[in-house]
């Protein structure tokens, strides 16, 4: 039974809920509901509920789909690569049930959708079972938990940096098959012209230097260490000529992939 204070809300030990969202009605009608069992905080967009959920390291995350700023699959992304938010459940909010968009959340690492229009006991009994979940799996506080494993290094985060990391990876990760700039942003939950500027101020590069960059990186790492054709190789870093990656390859290191190549093979031997 949650522990509640004389005025009969929750006390100091009832569990934080972070609930992410931008519709003011619906606000006030989770708030409502939630307030009377569950200390709440509450943030209006994805850099402020990102922010306040390193900051508070809530038990639970109810997380809207669509934000302002970046859509909720984008935050979800963030919050589980940050370690002192990785184990905290997420649970989306959304007026879109599609089954793409159930499989997508669940894929990034949240626990549970829950469908507007809300129905208040459903609503109650999902938060209550994965806060019961997340309690037994931890042994302990899930968001200290979550702090220890972080250490103290990480007790101040930088948002913008961790939407860098986040597309750094996501670029690492598809090289292959990546779309144009626009689309890229898109899919990271980002406007154009903010990833643009992230990579810019962080990375003192654009987009297109970073991926062309990437590509040679890899490119050589597999030629290298791998025996992986050479057209194999452009292909996996996203040139569907090999001729275009060749000639890409000698600009930037001198040398044509199967010079490298021996080069790399002729370096280990010796």
């Amino acid at each position: 039974m949650t522990e509640t204070d004389s005025a009969g809300l929750p006390g100091a030990s009832a569990p934080l809920i972070l609930l992410i969202d931008d519709v003011p009605e619906d606000l006030r009608w989770l708030n409502e509901l939630l307030r009377k069992e569950y200390r709440m905080a509450f943030a209006h967009n994805g850099h402020q509920g990102l922010q306040r959920a390193q900051a508070l390291r809530p038990q639970l995350i109810l997380l809207d789909i669509g934000l302002p700023d970046m859509d909720g699959f984008a935050l979800c992304r963030l919050l589980k690569s940050d370690p002192l938010t990785a184990a905290t459940p997420v649970l989306f909010l959304s007026a879109y049930n599609r089954p793409d968009d159930r499989v997508n959340g669940l894929g990034l690492g949240a626990v549970d959708f829950i469908s507007k229009p809300f129905w208040p006991e459903e609503v109650m009994a999902r938060v209550r079972v994965h806060l019961a979940l997340a309690a037994q799996a931890g042994g302990k506080d899930v968001a200290q938990a979550a702090a220890d494993s972080a250490g103290a290094e990480n007790a101040a985060r930088n948002p913008d940096g961790l939407l860098v990391q986040e597309a750094v990876r996501y670029i690492q990760a598809h090289l292959a098959e990546l779309p144009p700039v626009p689309e890229l942003a898109r899919r990271l939950g980002l406007h154009e012209k903010r990833l643009l500027a992230l990579f810019r101020d962080h990375l003192g590069q654009t987009v297109s230097g970073f991926l062309s960059e990437e590509r040679m990186r890899n490119g050589a790492r597999l030629l290298a260490e791998t025996a992986m054709t050479v057209q194999d190789v452009a292909q996996t870093v996203g040139f569907n000529n090999p001729g275009n990656f060749a000639t890409a390859f000698r600009a930037r290191y001198g040398q044509s992939p199967v010079a490298y190549r021996l080069a790399a093979r002729e370096r280990s031997i010796s």
